[in-house]
């Protein structure tokens, strides 16, 4: 600041006698407007990065591969005394449900990287058994969680160099119907292929 100071008391129209008026009061200008921009540009910018594309698991081809049933609706659940909106749910009934998903290659032209799911058990199920919910990827279980009744959990994991996904829920009672798992996140994240 005091630099631009110094500039302004040479540009003073006393103290230079060669400039005309006009001339002086165009260059006070536009130092001001430098000093000003320069101000207001934000420092060390960082630089924006694309989000990554997300698509909802059931927009890719899945196909039911089990006993219990599946299907997309969008619906609001009390899970733990809070309220969640489900895109989707599995109902094993009194044996499994299951389905298997092929993410690559796929419509939307994406290289997947994540799969994101949440899950639970509504709150007013009390006289249901458990649900196993078992994750699989081209055919090897990665992943495994059991809810009951209120609860709820989730799975995140890399899909990377995975062809398919398939989902799994499993009534862990004998001769017992077991109530339906609610998802309200199950997204695939990823990135447009190359051209």
């Amino acid at each position: 600041m005091q630099a631009v100071s110094a500039i302004m008391d040479i540009l003073n129209p006393f103290a230079v006698c060669c400039l005309s008026m006009q001339k002086i009061k165009l260059i006070r200008q536009v130092i001001a407007s430098t000093i000003l921009l320069l101000t207001l540009a934000p420092q060390g910018r960082q630089i924006a990065q694309e989000a990554p594309a997300s698509s909802f698991l059931l927009d890719v081809s899945c196909v039911n591969a089990g006993m219990g049933n599946w299907t997309s609706q969008t619906q609001d659940i009390s899970i733990d005394r809070a309220v969640y909106t489900s895109k989707m749910f599995m109902g094993p009934g009194d044996s499994s449900a299951s389905m298997t998903c092929r993410i690559q290659p796929n419509k939307e032209s994406l290289i997947f990287q994540t799969l994101k799911l949440e899950f639970g058990m509504r709150d007013n199920d009390q006289g249901s058994p458990p649900v196993r919910v078992n994750l699989y990827l081209d055919g090897f279980e990665v992943e495994s969680r059991t809810v009951s009744a209120g609860k709820k959990d989730s799975i995140l994991v890399d899909v990377t160099n995975t062809s398919n996904v398939a989902l799994e829920a499993v009534c862990s009672g004998q001769n017992q119907y077991c109530r339906r798992v609610y998802f309200w996140e199950a997204s695939l994240e990823g990135v447009p292929a190359p051209e």
